[in-house]
């Protein structure tokens, strides 16, 4: 196993009050006590220990990388790493806000997709209707590794009641959208909001101890998954209920929850400071990493907004809006990533992340496979559902998406006792996404049978719990404590490109093949039947807006059912073609998976990010 090593600097006050070198071996501290017996080295290579320098300072002490970067939280080191720490009930009361914020994140990801037809028709807005979806997943890319790497750094506090007070206004401003275009704003203020994720998932790991770390990623993302049941369930009968604004119990509902969140991180979370030194807010502003920062905007934004485009029946990939955007957003996105590689050692894509090896890489490739099927899962399926076997939508149709999360729901507490007992992440993560290939598989092969679509989607609930728990949990545990945020962050962003990608290319092979091969399907099934092919532009146009067939000449009950089976079938084969298209990415991200290193050295009793830390400055707590 590499080791990896970090000169540690143990501050005191006074003459006497220099204890132990302390250093780190493999992500894990330990003590060098002169003249105890008793202590026993962790390394035989003495040689390669840093002998502690002379600091003046107030009993603080932190870890540095080879280039004299901080990698640990202030007031954390020295402890013990097979000592079992108290836990006080305020970290446990902070894994629940972090579980309910993902649980409010998960509502925002799922309703609105799973109701965009309902809102963008009440809103006369179904041009329009990708961007419902589209505007809260670009924006969050973006924003969760800026506001992460300054929290990493500076304190998260004010960082996440900003986030959520933004959830909490750009739901009153959804709620109250009397227009497409201002629901499309308010989605967007709120996918700038939903960077906070990151810090979630970071949040509720650091404040327990890092064996507790699927455990604490498990919790969240059971809380997560329930929220599945209003969303689709709650709103499907609000919709149903009030065609024009039951639709609007989705943006009430984010409010509860947002605001909920916020008072309680408000009232219980007060973190010491994560870095040693205190820093004017002018000064930690000039210090990020603006360069950066505008490549990555200006690479990421154009880029998504141009596949968006390209999945827009109303553009396709022919319309410069799409091949214009995703040049120029690719190109600048490749020049953000040569920048942060060869430019900078301390942008928001941090070069300490990198230093445990492979993980961290690995991670961010597996993370970004599995969010653009979790997409599928969310877009692709519930047309799917809604366009073949629940074409009456209701309730009846958003039971039909729920034995996924159910089953993510029961699954994750019995993945996560075997994590927590066997040290093993490596190969669940391997194992999910091979469910997911099979699912996947299931999926294409389902066609206009319901009953094996819902085994398929149960099935593919087994395959997601691995990937969404353990992928982050992987990340945290390969990466320095001081930048868990940022690590985290880019993961969630990683996850929701990947998606967002997906989603659109998905999108855009779906509607090019369903718009091929509809009218041949049926007019094959017609015409047989007797219909005039003269008439058939009105008998198609009229099925695929949802129109009135009764004033076609030739139309009857027989015909028009066996048009709604011909177009079903055209339908079920573009399904078809779609999720294989998605095949090649679970295999390969199965056998990326295997390629991992488990980090079992870090699953100890070392608590990243205690809210309480012995040697921490109280007297900057909640500067920001």
């Amino acid at each position: 196993m590499r080791e990896i090593r970090y000169k540690i600097h143990t501050l005191g006050r006074g003459r006497d009050s220099s204890v132990a070198t302390e250093y780190v071996l493999n992500g894990m501290p330990s003590s060098i006590y002169e003249g105890d017996p008793d202590k026993k080295l962790a390394s035989t290579h003495i040689e390669d220990i840093v002998q502690p320098a002379a600091y003046e300072g107030n009993n603080k002490s932190y870890a540095e990388d080879g280039a004299h970067r901080p990698v640990t939280v202030a007031g954390t080191m020295g402890q013990d790493p097979e000592q079992r720490p108290d836990i006080r009930w305020t970290a446990w009361a902070i894994l629940f806000l972090c579980a309910m914020a993902q649980f409010q994140n998960t509502f925002f990801g799922i309703a609105p997709a799973a109701n965009a037809y309902p809102i963008a028709g009440a809103l006369n807005g179904m041009d329009k209707r990708i961007w419902i979806v589209q505007a809260q997943g670009i924006p969050s890319i973006v924003t969760g590794p800026i506001i992460s790497i300054f929290s990493d750094l500076y304190g998260r506090k004010w960082i996440v009641l900003g986030a959520w007070g933004l959830f909490c206004i750009s739901s009153i401003v959804a709620m109250t959208a009397q227009s497409i275009n201002v629901l499309i704003f308010a989605q967007t203020l709120s996918g700038c909001a939903a960077g906070i994720s990151g810090i979630m998932f970071a949040t509720a790991s650091e404040v327990l101890p890092s064996k507790y770390r699927s455990h604490a990623q498990t919790a969240v993302n059971c809380l997560a998954g329930l929220s599945s049941i209003p969303a689709l369930l709650g709103m499907a009968a609000a919709t149903g209920n009030d065609p024009v604004n039951g639709w609007r119990w989705i943006f009430r509902t984010q409010l509860v929850l947002s605001a909920i969140v916020f008072i309680g991180f408000a009232l219980i979370y007060r973190p010491p400071p994560r870095t040693v030194e205190y820093v004017p807010i002018k000064e930690r502003f000039r210090r990020l990493d603006w360069i950066g920062y505008l490549f990555l905007m200006g690479g990421l934004v154009p880029m998504l907004m141009g596949f968006a485009w390209a999945s827009d029946r109303n553009y396709g990939w022919k319309d410069p809006h799409a091949y214009g955007c995703v040049a120029a957003g690719s190109a600048s996105f490749i020049i953000c990533l040569i920048y942060e590689w060869k430019g900078t050692e301390t942008g928001f894509l941090h070069h300490s992340l990198f230093q445990d090896g492979r993980n961290f890489p690995i991670a961010i490739f597996v993370i970004a496979v599995e969010g653009s099927l979790f997409y599928l899962i969310n877009n692709i399926y519930p047309s799917q559902v809604f366009t073949i076997w629940v074409p009456a939508g209701g309730v009846k149709a958003g039971a039909h998406l729920l034995p996924f999360f159910m089953v993510c729901t029961a699954i994750s507490p019995l993945m996560s006792l075997y994590v927590t007992r066997r040290s093993d992440i490596k190969w669940p993560i391997c194992a999910g996404f091979i469910f997911f290939s099979v699912s996947v598989i299931g999926f294409a092969m389902s066609g206009t049978n319901v009953k094996l679509g819902l085994v398929f989607n149960a099935l593919a609930g087994v395959g997601f719990v691995a990937p969404l728990v353990l992928v982050m949990t992987m990340v945290q545990l390969s990466t320095p404590p001081l930048f868990i945020g940022v690590a985290s962050a880019l993961t969630i962003s990683a996850r929701t490109l990947g998606g967002t990608v997906g989603y659109a290319i998905a999108e855009v092979i779906y509607n090019n093949i369903s718009d091929d091969k509809i009218p041949g399907y049926i007019a094959s099934a017609v015409i047989p039947l007797g219909f005039n092919p003269s008439n058939l532009g009105s008998l198609i146009g009229a099925l695929l807006s949802h129109g009135s067939t009764s004033s076609i000449p030739g139309i009857t009950p027989r015909i028009l059912g066996a048009a709604m089976g011909g177009m079903a079938s055209a339908q079920a084969y573009a399904f078809r073609i779609t999720w294989f298209a998605f095949l090649p990415a679970t295999v390969i991200a199965a056998a990326a998976a295997a390629c991992f290193r488990n980090p079992k050295d870090r699953m100890n009793w070392i608590v990243d990010a205690p809210l309480e830390a012995k040697h921490a400055d109280q007297s900057t707590e909640g500067k920001l």
